[in-house]
């Protein structure tokens, strides 16, 4: 909790380290009502020991298991970063990145956000059928977009680079370990529950792809209704009736729309490139104090070091 501490005293002012402070101290009373549930059960015989104690302990554990990244990204702040490109140096390669950009021969790898909540993009630059590992400052393609360094391998990026502080979450609430019974015949609830606890583009991408996939056992749910929709427009048809034809012309033209919707949605994900939720989007705590912390955000510097890639939430 020390070392979590630490890292965020040391960080550059940013609006979400208050909401880092208070979720470090939410752990550290669940840590102490974690041992003192073990110290007031350490007397009794098993097994009534583990019948009292484990419903005792779950929320605490459970509040742990769906926190501790941040604590322990928090606690690996202190990896120096290599120092950037400057002058002459840095505007050549920025250059030759949008450049490659343009040409679609910029691939992105990775992407976070750095302690001084720059977002940080590793990507392999293509030259001349050569490949170098770009560690990328800003939204790639915007004009703050800068190159910080350039490398052999992701791995040397990666280290060079500066370290990335915990991604944010979606739904503040949101409790990815709890229990959610999902009734089989929705299965669209466990796609809508994997977004919700979606912290990096790929997982919402292959939620999306799922649900449109059209081949093989593992059908989407949009291919499934859109056969839904068709083989209800049969039935219609087979009444032989004109409102049945006209309700039938209306399912054939819903299921070929639902067919386009399918490949829309596809391009879509497609869109969403590689990207993470922005670290100011901290999970609330679980346990809170009972009066107002009197810990207090640090003031913010008058000139932000790179602009937030969306419109600021004030916490």
């Amino acid at each position: 909790m020390a070392a979590a501490h630490a890292a965020v005293d040391a960080l550059p002012p940013a609006r979400h380290h208050t909401a880092w402070w208070e979720l470090i101290d939410d752990m550290a009373r669940a840590t102490d009502t974690i041992r003192s549930i073990l110290d007031a059960s350490s007397g009794q015989p098993e097994p009534n020991d583990a019948r009292i104690r484990e419903p005792q302990l779950w929320p605490y554990v459970l509040a742990w298991a769906e926190r501790s990244f941040i604590i322990s990204n928090l606690a690996e702040q202190h990896r120096p970063a290599a120092p950037p490109l400057s002058g002459l140096d840095q505007q050549r390669w920025t250059d030759r990145a949008h450049a490659a950009l343009q040409r679609g021969d910029l691939d992105t790898i990775d992407v976070w956000y750095s302690g001084r909540n720059e977002l940080i993009t590793l990507a392999y630059l293509i030259e001349h059928e050569e490949l170098t590992v770009l560690t990328l400052s800003g939204e790639v393609g915007s004009e703050q977009m800068r190159v910080l360094g350039h490398h052999a391998t992701e791995s040397e990026a990666e280290r060079a680079a500066p370290p990335p502080v915990p991604m944010g979450v979606l739904r503040p609430g949101f409790a990815p370990f709890q229990h959610r019974p999902s009734p089989p015949q929705v299965p669209v609830a466990e796609l809508i529950r994997r977004v919700d606890d979606a912290q990096h583009t790929g997982e919402v991408y292959g939620a999306l792809l799922e649900a449109v996939e059209d081949s093989g056992p593992s059908r989407g749910l949009l291919p499934r209704v859109s056969e839904l929709v068709d083989r209800a427009a049969s039935f219609a048809d087979a009444l032989e009736t004109r409102q049945g034809q006209r309700a039938a012309a209306r399912l054939t033209v819903l299921a070929r729309q639902l067919g386009v919707l399918a490949g829309e949605i596809e391009s879509a994900a497609e869109d969403l490139g590689v990207g993470v939720l922005p670290p100011h989007r901290t999970p609330r705590p679980v346990f809170p104090e009972t009066a107002p912390s009197a810990r207090q955000a640090p003031t913010p510097a008058a000139t932000p070091i790179a602009p937030l890639p969306g419109p600021a939430r004030h916490r």
